[in-house]
């Protein structure tokens, strides 16, 4: 890949307790990196995915926190299943599933998501940029009868 991969990073509004990370997440996250901060995994319809998809995006990331430490109790388990079933739905059209990773953290780490971000950034260079998925058409010129 010539150039650095585009990536999207839905981030649960709790799942980074260390302030210093918090900070790198919000301040000095690389520009190939989109954020979009939600108040729970839980809360991420899959159209947001299938929207990030169409707008270029060679990756997507889900950081939430670990089950048993959900702020909203158990919005991450639903969350993971239904994100899970969508991917499968992303690599039918042609978007592999290794193009969506879920991390979830512990309350305790420090340190992991910069760590992941690039480790998922070295994987998505191998993998190549991502197909452009015809998920749009363009109408033709003169009307449905055309």
């Amino acid at each position: 890949m010539s150039e650095t991969p585009k990536l999207v990073l839905f981030q649960c509004q709790w799942c980074l307790f260390s302030p210093a990370d918090q900070e790198w997440v919000d301040n000095q996250l690389p520009a190939n990196i989109h954020l979009i901060k939600v108040p729970c995994t839980g809360r991420i319809n899959p159209l947001y995915l299938l929207n990030a998809v169409q707008g270029g995006a060679d990756g997507i990331m889900i950081s939430g926190c670990l089950p048993e430490q959900c702020h909203f109790k158990t919005g991450n388990i639903g969350a993971r299943r239904q994100l899970e079933e969508f991917s499968d739905y992303l690599n039918y059209i042609g978007y592999e599933q290794e193009r969506v990773r879920f991390l979830w953290l512990d309350l305790q780490d420090r340190g992991i998501i910069q760590k992941e971000l690039a480790a998922f950034e070295a994987q998505l260079e191998a993998l190549g940029p991502a197909h452009n998925l015809a998920t749009r058409t363009v109408k033709s010129a003169g009307g449905a009868n055309a």
